[in-house]
């Protein structure tokens, strides 16, 4: 069955019954010009947006419609995320071709609430357009956050330490690997095609630890230190050996002929947390460390010393800004 033959409104009408929640924080939902929900009075409320477009953050090759709606969600959750929260409710406005099938369409919604159910995040509305050029997923989400944990970028100190959850590279490892052979299955791509937000990490690093400041890997390693760095008006030294490479990423670099540091460096959609706190912090942090993974990778210092790399050899060698950019 095809779009067409149901309709913009039969297809809202079938999502409805199939996705949309019934919370009863929910007072308006789909039906009306904007989704209203009672917002508790101890709690600030974040609201986020992410696109993916199709040829752009997803190639059909050899992403199913599952995982492109599974990753347009990740997107926005990690945003939460990174803010010391946790979400709440969803929007989403998806771009379809006329002739697409209802049953991919579907598939999309169903990587959306499979995740979302994880992290209980609702949908409770959105938008369908048409459009020309192939398939995109917006998604506007909503979440809340007790005062106390809020963490922004910007706050970091001088002799902060800069920390990381989990390991780097593997996301893009897995895109690379997928370019070469699109219908090849591999445990390496499971955190390109479906990576997995670090909502319970971050729940844990601001309950147990006085964070300065935190921001998502989501456009690769260096390029979110530089946006944290300038946040702070100050600059940063990264340790290469401490920099965590995943060990699927050092395999995978030795068989497709690329550097797994550049990986790590530059990876996008990681959806790992880069953060800092105080030296003070450092044996709470080690308490964490027996609960999630986390590493220490390097320092925050003064602007003037800029952002750069500790090699092994003990060098130090300035960080450009590398990983995704849409211009």
């Amino acid at each position: 069955m095809k779009i067409e033959k149901i309709g913009e409104f039969g297809l809202i009408d079938l999502l409805k019954r199939r996705t949309f929640s019934q919370d009863k924080r929910v007072l308006v939902s789909v039906g009306d010009d904007a989704a209203v929900i009672k917002s508790c009075k101890d709690k600030l409320l974040i609201f986020t947006t992410d696109t993916m477009v199709e040829k752009v953050h997803f190639d059909l090759r050899y992403s199913t419609f599952k995982q492109v709606g599974w990753k347009a969600m990740v997107a926005n959750l990690s945003d939460i995320a990174a803010m010391g929260g946790l979400p709440t409710f969803a929007l989403v406005t998806i771009g379809l071709s006329k002739s697409m099938s209802v049953k991919n369409v579907l598939s999309i919604y169903d990587g959306i609430t499979a995740v979302g159910k994880r992290y209980k995040c609702s949908v409770i509305g959105g938008d369908t357009v048409f459009s020309p050029q192939g398939v995109f997923v917006s998604i506007a989400l909503l979440g809340e956050v007790e005062k106390k944990f809020l963490v922004k970028r910007s706050g970091a100190k001088s002799g902060d330490l800069i920390c990381v959850t989990g390991d780097l590279g593997e996301a893009q490892a897995g895109l690379e690997f997928l370019k070469k052979n699109p219908r090849k299955k591999s445990p390496l791509v499971r955190k390109h095609l479906n990576p997995v937000p670090r909502i319970n990490e971050a729940r844990a690093l601001v309950r147990n630890l006085k964070i300065s400041s935190m921001i998502d890997i989501s456009d690769g390693l260096s390029s979110e230190l530089f946006h944290l760095t300038e946040e702070s008006n100050l600059g940063a030294v990264i340790y290469q050996d401490k920099i965590p490479i995943s060990s699927k990423c050092i395999k995978a670099g030795s068989f497709l002929g690329k550097s797994p540091l550049l990986w790590a460096l530059s990876s996008g959609e990681e959806y790992e947390l880069l953060f800092t706190l105080s030296r003070k912090e450092l044996p709470s942090l080690e308490k964490v460390e027996r609960k999630i993974k986390l590493s220490l990778i390097g320092e925050i210092v003064s602007k003037k010393e800029g952002v750069v790399l500790q090699q092994r050899s003990g060098k130090m060698r300035k960080l450009t800004k590398t990983g995704f950019k849409h211009f």
